[in-house]
């Protein structure tokens, strides 16, 4: 594991707890989590990447045939206790699912924590485990990499890095993702906005 995504996991095993009484925004204020929670087919198999401890996107979707990815065990553990979703610790790039196998695919404030060389993996993945005509939705930053050595006053330390937000649409189209919609939500942990991309594989 390289020296960045020790840096995250082992930022948020340190501060699980502390993260989630101070999480973002509520995802039901999400306009695009809403509608593609209305859009899931019945019977919908959704991953949510970077689950964290099971508030973000499981708190709205249908958790029945849903899995939580995440490599903080810190953060499955508070998960496990309030998701009925099936739960594994893995990596975004390199998923341990079967092609086509979801119907949508979520990522919330995960894909920022990634090294910016392997954004490009993740999304290669999202499209391999999408089915054709299923959703990735995903926040993302534009044009920064940073670290904070005392991210939220926990005395933990966070690192981030994402490229300009055209190379992000570069290589969602290279992975075979259609960028179907962008809109900004803001986030009551650091008072920005960030930008969520809705995507689609093709037909």
């Amino acid at each position: 594991m390289d020296e960045q995504r020790a840096t995250v996991r082992d930022g948020y095993d340190a501060m699980a707890e502390t993260y989630d009484e101070r999480r973002s925004a509520s995802p039901t204020a999400n306009e695009g989590l809403v509608a593609l929670r209305e859009s899931l087919p019945a019977d919908p198999r959704v991953l949510d990447l970077g689950c964290g401890a099971g508030e973000g996107p499981l708190a709205t979707l249908p958790t029945e045939g849903a899995v939580g990815l995440d490599f903080s065990t810190a953060q499955l553990r508070l998960a496990r206790e309030r998701t009925d979703a099936a739960l594994v610790a893995g990596d975004m790039t390199a998923l341990p699912f079967d092609d086509g196998r979801f119907d949508a695919v979520t990522a919330f404030y995960s894909v920022i924590h990634l090294p910016e060389d392997e954004h490009r993996d993740c999304y290669a993945e999202v499209a391999r485990v999408l089915r054709p005509g299923g959703e990735f939705l995903f926040s993302i930053g534009d044009d920064w990499a940073g670290e904070n050595d005392d991210w939220l006053d926990t005395g933990a330390r966070m690192a981030w890095s994402f490229p300009p937000l055209r190379e992000t649409e570069r290589l969602l189209e290279a992975a075979g993702l259609e960028l179907v919609e962008q809109y900004g939500v803001r986030s009551e942990m650091d008072d920005a906005e960030w930008p969520f991309l809705r995507c689609r594989v093709p037909e």
